[in-house]
């Protein structure tokens, strides 16, 4: 008897594809020998460090700017970050996958805040938002949600990615515009006494939004000039310096030489570029307060009017938060080729949701632009995402100081590189392949001969994800409807071993029936003729349909949205 067993290895395989613990990361960090499934060396987890504290900064005007546009104060954003990325590193998370405030949530936001049903106190609705939110987030993950967060539709996720790259490609102009709050202003932001229906009919432009238009450039023009120069140096550094070393993070040096030409050079001529004190700064006077304080004034639970806006936008809400999170998941995944735990995701950004509401936040989920951003830094273990939270949480109570002084435009050159790495770019070019005859599209090369369904599902979600506010609301209904039908065929009784094994001898068989009356058949007449028990047989031996209507409607729903030759 060989001693190859397929289950035992498959099962030590799945052993060994499981990504590490918290505890496990926390221990290799603590100890220099190792003590867990993984060994780490001490450079490992110096980058760890190194990682959190990258992606800590570059969090800072990001959260910021989707503060602003959902027009809510800095605060909200910069507590809702630090709150995830630390509880669901605990409680439950993909390792190396970065939660923070999102931009399709605040664009949803931005609806809230804008209703003249909750008058100056607009706002305040969202801690309650938030946390029904949450609450939704955590009972779904019981209900299977969080296996189809890892199993989101190939060209789904490819055509979201895209449009969250330009999203956040359009996001980096706004670090170069006159930051729009003055001091006043930072407590209570934009949108505190809204105007609008609860529930309107009109779009707003995503693009538009994250671009920030009506916003005034930076004055005077040699600023602006200096700006876009120090951007380019930071994009050239972290794209190109890892192709020569990884001994030291590119994006540490990007950011570092950033502020030697800035402080160095430029300020000597006159020149200033924007720093995050002159984006809303980082600092937060009391990060740990919550709605039970005094400067919040809640609505009141006992009106209808109250519990009709908190599940109306809490449902939208929860149906955006989980298709980012799903779509960050499934590019994590990707990147570090293991399959994070759904369920655990799901849950703990449940659990991190319903806290940031009752410490008033504006949300949190998962991040594509800082998940990918970890990843080039070597931030891949829950330690680093757990860091992130607690450096970002220094940054704003102690050392918002020097954080300060960081020029905006290091952190857009490194966004923007991290935004042109996540871009699909072979996806781009299959676009243009298939208006090709299928003659043509054969002698192409596997990963450029997408299929042309797929194609047009990744253009149509990259459209809606950059021009529709509401876009991910939209997607996740779709989603749910395209699983259902999977689900069902899931569920259908499956064959047994015996079974299958007497098929297969009933179609030898058949075939060799076939191969008989195909004999017969050449020594009789050209217009044969005979009985319906003969016809119905011949009938039979030429295929005849046997399954059910509902299993032949399953099947030809999945080939047609997954078509086995497609390539993603």
């Amino acid at each position: 008897m060989s001693d190859y067993d397929p289950e035992l290895n498959e099962v030590e395989e799945e052993e060994t594809n499981k990504v590490d613990s918290l505890c496990a990361d926390l221990s290799c960090l603590c100890v220099c020998l190792c003590v867990g499934p993984k060994e780490a060396k001490p450079k490992e987890q110096f980058d760890q460090i190194i990682s959190s504290i990258i992606v800590a900064i570059s969090m800072i005007p990001e959260a910021i700017s989707y503060a602003l546009i959902a027009g809510l104060p800095p605060s909200f954003a910069l507590q809702s970050s630090w709150i995830s990325c630390m509880l669901t590193a605990i409680v439950g998370g993909r390792p190396g996958m970065i939660t923070s405030a999102s931009g399709l949530s605040a664009l949803l936001l931005y609806r809230l805040v804008n209703t003249d049903t909750i008058g100056a106190t607009s706002f305040m609705f969202v801690p309650l938002v938030v946390g029904f939110a949450g609450m939704l987030q955590t009972v779904s993950s019981f209900f299977g949600f969080g296996k189809l967060a890892t199993h989101f539709p190939a060209p789904m996720v490819v055509g979201m990615v895209n449009g969250l790259a330009i999203l956040a490609i359009a996001l980096q102009f706004r670090y170069a515009k006159v930051f729009p709050l003055t001091e006043a202003d930072m407590s209570v932001g934009t949108a505190a006494a809204g105007d609008g229906k609860a529930v309107e009919a009109d779009v707003t432009i995503a693009l538009l939004s994250y671009f920030g238009k009506g916003l005034d450039w930076i004055q005077p023009w040699a600023s602006f000039s200096v700006y876009f120069i120090e951007v380019f140096l930071a994009f050239a550094i972290t794209t190109f310096v890892p192709r020569l070393t990884t001994f030291f993070p590119a994006t540490l040096m990007a950011m570092l030489v950033v502020v030697a030409i800035e402080f160095g050079l430029a300020r000597q001529f006159g020149a200033k570029t924007p720093l995050i004190g002159d984006y809303g700064g980082v600092e937060v006077k009391y990060p740990w307060t919550t709605v039970l304080d005094s400067e919040y004034t809640l609505p009141s639970l006992a009106s209808w009017e109250t519990w009709k806006i908190v599940t109306g936008y809490g449902c939208a809400l929860f149906a955006t938060q989980f298709v980012e999170t799903a779509i960050a998941l499934n590019v994590v995944n990707r990147l570090d080729e293991t399959d994070g735990p759904g369920f655990l995701v799901l849950f703990g950004h449940g659990i991190s949701n319903i806290l940031i509401g009752f410490m008033g936040g504006m949300g949190a989920s998962g991040v594509v632009s800082m998940s990918v951003l970890a990843d080039r830094s070597f931030g891949t273990t829950c330690l680093s995402t757990f860091l992130t939270g607690g450096m970002l949480f220094i940054f704003m109570a102690w050392a918002y100081p020097v954080i300060n002084y960081i020029p905006l435009s290091a952190i857009s050159g490194i966004s923007l590189a991290m935004a042109c790495s996540f871009i699909q770019w072979r996806s781009l070019v299959a676009v243009l392949t298939i208006c090709l005859p299928s003659s043509s599209r054969q002698l192409l090369p596997p990963q450029f001969n997408i299929d042309r369904l797929d194609v047009c599902i990744m253009l149509v979600v990259t459209l809606v994800c950059i021009l529709v506010d509401v876009s991910a609301l939209a997607l996740f209904f779709v989603v749910v409807a395209v699983s259902t039908v999977i689900v069902c065929r899931g569920h259908m009784p499956q064959k047994s071993e015996d079974q299958i094994e007497t098929e297969i001898k009933d179609v030898e068989k058949i075939e060799e029936k076939k191969v008989d009356f195909e004999v017969v058949q050449n020594h009789q007449s050209v217009y044969p003729t005979g009985s319906s028990e003969s016809r119905s047989e011949n009938f039979s031996l030429q295929g005849g349909c046997t399954a059910s209507v509902l299993e032949c409607m399953c099947d030809a729903a999945e080939d047609a949205l997954f078509p086995v030759q497609g390539c993603v």
